[in-house]
């Protein structure tokens, strides 16, 4: 049963439509906070604070450590808007110096998250921001 897109759009190969779909509320919800974490401020018509908008911080020079706090509690306050179905229950951010496959002013995210009404339901998404 199809409960979503996947992003970015691609053709189906199945019989269900013209477009690949999610299998379950899982993979739903991992393509929802992907969409939002790569969204920037003014990219969504009539909503212009959606989205984590972390293009800001990619060439920042601030101390890694507040950088890291800024951008988790950017991440966490849009899912806590956007996303209310999920809870992050961890969140880590990685920079170059961390680990040396993020490209140079990339920032790596690994989020693990619950749904806010099945606590059995868990998953993780790891993901890289770039330029």
């Amino acid at each position: 049963m199809a409960i979503g897109l996947t992003f970015p759009l691609s053709k189906t190969t199945g019989s269900i439509g013209h477009f690949e779909v999610t299998p379950d509320i899982l993979s739903a919800a991992r393509e929802d906070l992907k969409s939002l974490i790569f969204t920037n401020w003014g990219e969504r018509v009539n909503h212009y604070y959606m989205g984590c908008n972390l293009r800001e911080f990619l060439f920042e020079s601030m101390i890694k450590e507040e950088l890291r706090s800024k951008i988790g509690e950017r991440i966490v306050s849009q899912v806590e808007t956007w996303l209310p179905f999920i809870s992050v229950t961890s969140l880590f951010v990685n920079f170059t110096e961390d680990d040396s496959n993020i490209p140079e002013n990339g920032i790596g995210l690994r989020i693990e998250f619950k749904f806010v009404s099945k606590q059995d339901l868990s998953s993780r998404l790891e993901i890289v921001v770039t330029q």
